[in-house]
């Protein structure tokens, strides 16, 4: 990953390592596919998104909301406005698997 916020690993931040239930790596875990990879999961959670974030346009839309639900499902609702960097074997998997030529990584919060 381009940054050091962006190459974090998915052992350094608690939550996630906790969801790891021991398991070497967050991407091994079973629920990881459906929630984050499963296209027709990710198609029904968009509905949420859709009003704020527009139509499901190529694969960013899946890419994006892959991200978040990685997010609800490791944190649960942060609220508006809060960040938290993903791990980067989260975001290589997830790239990899909605791909793009163009990427925008992590940014923090415009306060």
């Amino acid at each position: 990953m381009p940054t050091l916020t962006e190459s974090i690993c998915c052992h350094e931040q608690d939550r996630v390592s906790e969801k790891r239930d021991g398991l070497q790596c967050i991407v091994q875990h079973p629920g990881f596919e459906p929630v984050c990879l499963n296209e027709y999961g990710l198609e029904v959670a968009h509905i949420n998104y859709q009003d704020q974030y527009g139509e499901n346009l190529g694969n960013e839309w899946k890419r994006y909301t892959a991200y978040r639900q990685f997010v609800r499902w490791c944190y649960g609702h942060l609220g508006k406005e809060i960040r938290v960097p993903l791990p980067a074997c989260v975001v290589s998997t997830i790239r990899r698997a909605f791909s793009s030529p163009n990427y925008t990584g992590f940014m923090e919060n415009r306060e």
